[in-house]
């Protein structure tokens, strides 16, 4: 038995032996000659996975149930201070728009036919508890203190285009079901003139 770091697999100077490690999938090949001269060769192929981060400042809700678009208490905690922030930091000028983007990602697991309809659905869910949440607080807001500008809400889904974690774990796949929230910077709106 050879032992190189956590790696453990046994060598038997045949020809070659191949090992399959289980988290990431990663096949390592490696095949010896009669002696441990040139002959000698390593090789491997992976299905490596290539990470896409959230963009800079995005809030996260992640944790989906699978194949469920239901918000948890934690998201709707995440919730309640995203439009404690728009609210506070929203647009003040009566031409001023706030941009906020609202994504829906999806695992790997399931009909790709259907990718893309669950994201969506999460992305509304967040976008409608939003709305609400920021309904409910601007009540308790002074009118003088209020925002005046317009909030732009933009709803999309990527599917399981862009993971943030492998999906070859649970814990992965449960974070990359998930929405970005992700806020622009208060501007002139487009529709003015």
């Amino acid at each position: 038995m050879a032992r190189s770091h956590d790696l453990e697999y046994e060598a038997e100077y045949e020809d070659e032996f191949e090992y399959e490690a289980p988290t990431p999938r990663l096949r390592i090949r490696v095949v010896h000659g009669r002696s441990w001269g040139a002959d000698r060769e390593f090789e491997d192929e992976g299905d490596f996975f290539d990470p896409v981060p959230p963009p800079a400042g995005a809030r996260l809700l992640t944790r989906f149930a699978f194949g469920g678009a239901s918000l948890t208490a934690a998201h709707r905690r995440v919730i309640v201070q995203l439009a404690k922030d728009l609210l506070r930091d929203g647009p003040m000028g009566n031409l001023d728009c706030l941009n906020v983007t609202i994504v829906g990602h999806e695992d790997e697991l399931g009909e790709p036919a259907r990718f893309g309809a669950l994201g969506q659905r999460r992305a509304e869910a967040v976008t409608k508890a939003l709305a609400d949440e920021m309904q409910r607080q601007v009540a308790r807001i002074p009118a003088a203190s209020r925002p005046r500008g317009q909030f732009v809400i933009t709803v999309q889904t990527l599917g399981p285009t862009r993971p943030m974690r492998s999906n070859l774990t649970a814990d992965g796949r449960s974070l990359n079901r998930r929405v970005e929230v992700t806020v622009g910077r208060p501007s002139l709106c487009p529709d003015v003139v």
